[in-house]
């Protein structure tokens, strides 16, 4: 298989091996690693089992609660279950995404700052029952969206909001936890068999990589001592992740990015902090990026 151009640019920005990349490029062309998880919402009882065979996990540790990855072949969007809100279906690497919440103390107060269509609140939620929950999405269509998932899931304690960025850092108001599943590329989308043009492409990437900075840098704005932001993007150019976070610990005292042990068999080769990417041969969906960071006590003691 011959790479095309873009495609090779990505591999080698990636440092992937000639084996790597060849299995990388065939997912993208294959469009067949979307795999299906579902989060159980508020409603689920606590005894409640899917109504659909789920696969063995095991293999999964990292896998959150209340999440069931269905075998395949069930279309878990089909059952009234779904439709009374007892569960969300989303991709299983959104799961891995999160898997970092597991490091974070249950917070008193959360922002979701990118958050339609709702699946990164819902893990949220799968965790901690959120106290007082913001779930915030700038464009007024999919905040339509994000709010219906979120009265038919039934989650306490949540409101929806439609700020920018800059005007959340504005405001002044701060958060123990936020979620910033920022706006990307999304390349791989192409392993979902979805269609992207220009995805692969310089000019995408870093556009994406700028707006991701602006948003970050808003977002380390809003945070109590002591509190988080969970960083996750569903591509794979390290300009859109790595590079994102490096820029933020070099340019803003105060943050370190966590160890999440549970996720160290994906730990990035491509930055000296911890950081986490999955790709699709992995075999839990389409691929994606995070990373944990933390706002020290003492900023002070702080070295960059």
């Amino acid at each position: 298989m011959e790479a095309s151009k873009a495609e090779q640019r990505l591999c080698t920005r990636l440092g992937l091996e000639p084996a790597a990349a060849e299995r990388l490029v065939a997912a993208m062309r294959a469009g067949s690693s979307s795999r299906s998880a579902v989060v159980l919402s508020p409603k689920a009882p606590a005894d409640y089992e899917p109504p659909f065979a789920c696969a063995d996990m095991s293999a999964a540790p990292w896998l959150p609660p209340r999440v069931y990855v269905p075998e395949a072949g069930e279309r878990p969007a089909q059952y009234a279950d779904y439709e009374a809100g007892l569960y969300y279906v989303l991709d299983v690497s959104s799961c891995w995404e999160s898997a970092a919440l597991a490091h974070v103390p249950p917070p008193a107060s959360s922002l979701d700052l990118c958050a339609a269509p709702g699946g990164k609140t819902m893990l949220m939620a799968a965790r901690y029952v959120p106290q007082a929950h913001t779930a915030n999405e700038v464009n007024a269509a999919r905040r339509g969206i994000l709010r219906q998932n979120i009265e038919k899931c039934g989650l306490p304690n949540t409101e929806v909001s439609g700020l920018r960025p800059d005007q959340w850092a504005a405001e002044g108001k701060q958060f123990d936890l936020m979620l910033v599943d920022a706006p990307c590329s999304g390349q791989s989308l192409l392993c979902k068999g979805i269609k992207n043009p220009g995805c692969l492409g310089a000019q995408m990437v870093n556009g994406n990589a700028k707006r991701q900075k602006g948003i970050m840098l808003a977002a380390v704005q809003c945070v109590t001592a002591g509190g988080h932001i969970l960083y996750s993007t569903c591509t794979y150019d390290p300009d859109e992740n790595e590079k994102v976070i490096s820029y933020i610990l070099r340019r803003v005292p105060g943050w370190v990015a966590v160890e999440v042990p549970l996720l160290a068999a994906f730990r990035s080769g491509l930055a000296d902090f911890p950081c986490y990417r999955l790709l699709p041969e992995h075999g839990f969906g389409a691929g994606g990026f995070c990373c944990l960071l933390k706002k020290t006590e003492n900023i002070e003691q702080t070295t960059k």
